[in-house]
């Protein structure tokens, strides 16, 4: 039941938050509703009311709506304890026949809304009705399994409905990796001179069985900046499944800024630039338009460009700054060579060609193998999981120049204030609240594995398909710590390393060492580890008194490593934790503190006790 304890914190937070406007928050049944919308389908809070049918609505809590998608998901939540089990008759009448009946003989009150979207699609046999049963428990039962297997919808109804029950682990499942974005559609005009400029390479006309579809077009850079425009005044995401964000106008993109500006030079653009590649869904011929140049015209459904990113973004904005009427004549010489490939990303047999597609076409990039790790749904979910509370994850190349741009430090500043006082810690800027993706997974690997891990293995942490980075995967996906906890074992490395900084060696304390030491006293108390784990930072008090313990055991650790065998700093940190020095560091520590009349070591002993369930 760990996961439970995320969930119930999430909630704590969503209430904090927003109960005065919405006093129903106060009761977690309610305020369930606002956590499925908003951490399953990534609805902002300030505008869940209006999904939110009635409170105790047996036959629809909440419901949404995704227009582009032809999309309507109508949820019921169950915010149970563990041992309230699903009767089979209640999701037999009540979520599986109630809500569609109801709606389809007109007779839905309780959301207006509801009811039109419903009469509006009922009869396009491509639009999709998912029913949805969120309920906080495993006890799953075999009749209701076996309805839920048997059920093929309501008579009347032309369009598809589906209907599943998401029992905890599942709810887990879609937590940290498979939550529902609404993603829109978006049709795009590319344009190019003649069947002359443009290559065509057909699959089936050429014999190729293996080939998919594919075209070569001498694309004008008007029309790429017209599309990026379009794409943004409608909110479709054109680099979606682009792991290389814009960067920005240094660098090479500075060369193709000049290169653009440069009226002598710029018919060149075609010879200079490496050209974009697009994947989409569909591709049709359009008719030509009359007194332009432009005699061959591609409709594209869906675009995502999955390489030339740089070169797209930074063509738009240097033509951005150009009057529209003079665009055509500036640059009407000036071309670039867009690579559109068909694929289907959710057909299954398309999946992976579509995945390996973005990342050979990215590999000649200065882009890793940590840029593709870190594209993964779990971390772009823990990325936005933390902004909620306040601390912005850098998990792209390009996160740092895109927050700079588009993130105000005011929106941040109370929840960073308040989170400093617990840890003694300022944060100023922008720039104080980002957190490197890799630095917290090597904070992770310290807290489940150990200090030494974390400073010899950083290399491993986000290397696709290696055992560490599989295991933090793993650890993070189990649930034991929350989002929260997470963010505080971070801080405090954070803590450590600003002492760090400020101590005379500027060696100790060793921050990964910390966290480790922490760790270890968790690593031995798996029964009640999610428990025990709640009073370690439940106070500025508890936070002070680790920091001051640990920090004495690594310091006095590294001491003794000196003195005893001889090592460097540098050779210390990368050998692994000798496990005799450490409990003979600890006793001295413990002699230390408690001679002293350390207050700090009493609220440290005395939270060891509660985490170790025993009275000394």
């Amino acid at each position: 039941m760990s996961f439970k304890n995320q969930i119930n914190e999430d909630i704590e937070f969503i209430q904090s938050e927003y109960v005065l406007n919405e006093p129903k928050l106060e009761k977690s049944d309610f305020a369930f509703n606002y956590w499925v919308l908003s951490r399953l389908y990534n609805i902002d809070e300030e505008v869940i009311d209006s999904s939110i049918t009635e409170y105790r609505d047996d036959g629809v809590d909440c419901y949404v709506y995704f227009e582009d998608l032809k999309e309507l998901y109508i949820i019921q939540n169950k915010f149970h304890g563990k041992d309230n089990k699903l009767d089979y008759r209640y999701v037999q009448n009540d979520f599986l026949h109630k809500p569609i009946s109801t709606l389809l003989n007109d007779k839905y009150t309780r959301s207006k809304k509801l009811q039109t979207i419903f009469n509006k699609n009922k009869d396009n046999c491509e639009f999709k009705i998912f029913l949805r049963l969120y309920i906080t428990n495993d006890l799953r039962d075999q009749s209701t399994m076996n309805i839920i297997k048997k059920y093929q919808g309501i008579d009347g109804l032309n369009c598809i409905v589906e209907a599943q029950i998401y029992y905890l682990e599942d709810i887990r499942n879609l937590y940290f990796n498979d939550r529902i974005i609404e993603k829109k559609n978006f049709n795009c005009d590319l344009m190019t001179i003649n069947k002359g400029t443009v290559l065509n390479i057909n699959s089936e006309s050429y014999k190729l069985p293996g080939m998919i579809d594919a075209k070569y077009i001498f694309t004008p850079v008007t029309q790429i900046h017209r599309i990026v425009e379009e794409a943004n005044e409608k909110g479709y995401g054109l680099f979606e499944e682009n792991i290389r964000e814009y960067l920005g106008n240094k660098g090479v993109n500075a060369k193709i800024i000049n290169t653009l500006n440069d009226e002598n030079d710029r018919n060149n653009f075609f010879y200079y630039n490496n050209g974009i590649t697009i994947i989409c869904k569909k591709i049709a011929n359009n008719d030509s338009i009359r007194n332009s140049k432009y005699n061959k015209i591609f409709k594209v459904y869906n675009p995502q460009i999955v390489n030339g990113c740089q070169t797209v973004n930074t063509i738009n904005n240097v033509l951005s700054k150009i009057p529209e009427e003079d665009l055509e004549e500036k640059f009407k010489d000036t071309y670039v060579m867009v690579k559109l490939l068909v694929l289907n990303a959710k057909q299954e047999e398309d999946k992976q060609l579509y995945k390996d597609i973005v990342r050979y076409n990215n590999s000649q990039n200065k882009i890793d193998e940590k840029n593709f790790e870190a594209s993964k749904g779990l971390y772009t979910n823990l990325q936005r999981d933390f902004e909620k509370l306040g601390f912005l994850l850098l998990t792209k190349q390009s996160d740092k120049f895109q927050f700079k741009q588009n993130k105000n430090f005011n929106d941040f500043r109370p929840k960073v204030t308040e989170v400093g006082k617990l840890f003694g810690l300022e944060f100023n800027n922008l720039e104080s609240i980002m957190i490197s993706l890799e630095k917290l997974l090597q904070v992770i690997l310290a807290f489940s594995k150990g200090g030494y891990d974390a400073f010899t293995k950083k290399n491993r942490v986000l290397k696709f398909e290696d055992s560490i980075n599989m295991s933090i995967i793993e650890y993070i996906e189990e649930g034991q710590l929350t989002r929260k906890d997470l963010l505080y074992l971070y801080l405090l490395y954070l803590k450590c390393e600003k002492a760090k900084k400020a101590s005379e060696d500027k060696r100790t304390p060793i921050s990964y060492y910390v966290v480790g030491f922490l760790g270890s006293e968790f690593r031995h108390e798996n029964e009640n580890f999610v428990d025990s784990f709640r009073y370690v930072f439940q106070s500025q008090k508890t936070i002070e008194s680790i920091y001051k313990y640990y920090s004495n055991l690594s310091r006095v650790y590294k001491e003794k490593m000196i003195s005893t065998k001889g090592y460097e700093y540098n050779e210390l940190i990368k050998a692994k934790i000798d496990k005799d020095i450490q409990y003979s560091a600890r006793s001295n520590v413990n002699s230390m503190m408690s001679a002293n009349f350390n207050q700090d070591y009493f609220i440290y002993k005395e939270l060891m006790q509660k985490i170790r369930g025993y009275k000394s």
